[in-house]
């Protein structure tokens, strides 16, 4: 059986997922939102990590730290090259 063919991503999708691998595959949102990883804050918007969820390229896990809200973002196995 072979594999679905891949989503068709928009532009600031496909660079929101090259910014997370570049930035070793995971982080964590701050208080706004804000995905930091490696030392540094990503340059996209919430609603780009939730489209890209929603074809099952990355996750969002854990709680934040008050236990309010998505704690944690990574890539899916998919995603990864």
């Amino acid at each position: 059986m072979r594999a679905p063919p891949p989503p068709k991503l928009s532009k600031a999708e496909a660079d929101a997922l090259k910014w997370l691998r570049e930035h070793n595959g995971d982080g964590l949102f701050d208080g706004n939102g804000v995905v930091l990883a490696a030392g540094e804050t990503a340059p996209h918007t919430r609603s780009t990590w939730n489209a890209l969820a929603r074809v099952g390229l990355v996750e969002f896990y854990g709680k934040r730290p008050d236990g309010t809200g998505r704690g944690r973002i990574r890539l899916c196995s998919e995603a990864r090259p």
